[in-house]
């Protein structure tokens, strides 16, 4: 949801709302505020989050006034947001007159060219099974609890929706390579959920195995 704000290029939405979407001819970039938001491209079987803005001046959207193509992605509030709408000439005049941004506008896109290297390079280098292992590691880092053997304690369904929104694996695939680890004993059911199914164990040396961290 939308609201009017006393700055009428000041903008703010509720968590879960669209900023802009993929596919959508694009007027204006953005920047954040505060809150956050996910920039979002449709996968087979889902969506991939491709990165997450939180911090206060980051800008996004602004391939759409560079280009003049269609959102490659879509921006997706993920808590409470506002951002400072920038449109085509403010733009063009904040890159002509101020060397700071303009530098700054080169070196995210320099970043974000990398960054989609890195991606495809994932793709290409690594199956299904090793991308589902790294994401449930990525996972576990920011939402798991660590017991005492040094493993990372999840909740399973929790896990399979992140993974199934951040590369696009659909759920049934995410739960079968799953209980393949759990069959073949690389991982494990959490001691209080052998009989809910709700919580898994990743040992330390998958962890350290899939960690994305150490093949950096």
């Amino acid at each position: 949801m939308l609201y009017s704000m006393n700055n009428q290029n000041v903008m703010q939405f509720d968590s879960g709302a669209y900023i802009f979407k993929e596919g959508e001819r694009g007027e204006l970039m953005y920047i954040l505020l505060k809150g956050a938001i996910d920039l979002k491209m449709k996968v087979e079987g889902g969506e991939t989050v491709l990165k997450t803005v939180d911090t206060a001046n980051e800008f996004f959207g602004e391939m759409a006034l560079l280009d003049d193509r269609p959102r490659s992605a879509s921006a997706v509030a993920t808590r409470l947001t506002q951002v400072l709408a920038v449109d085509q000439p403010t733009f063009e005049n904040m890159i002509l007159t101020n060397g700071k941004f303009a530098l700054k506008i080169i070196k995210v896109l320099a970043e974000r060219i990398r960054r989609s290297n890195d991606q495809v390079s994932d793709l290409i280098e690594t199956g299904p099974r090793e991308r589902i292992a790294r994401s449930m590691v990525d996972f576990a880092h920011n939402n798991g609890e660590r017991i005492h053997d040094g493993s990372l304690k999840v909740n399973l369904e929790a896990m399979k929706v992140w993974i199934n929104n951040h590369i696009g694996v659909p759920l049934d695939e995410v739960e079968a390579a799953v209980f393949r680890l759990i069959k073949m004993e690389t991982i494990s059911w959490a001691a209080t959920s052998i009989k809910t199914k709700e919580c898994v164990n990743l040992p330390e040396a998958f962890v350290k195995q899939y960690d994305r961290r150490n093949q950096s």
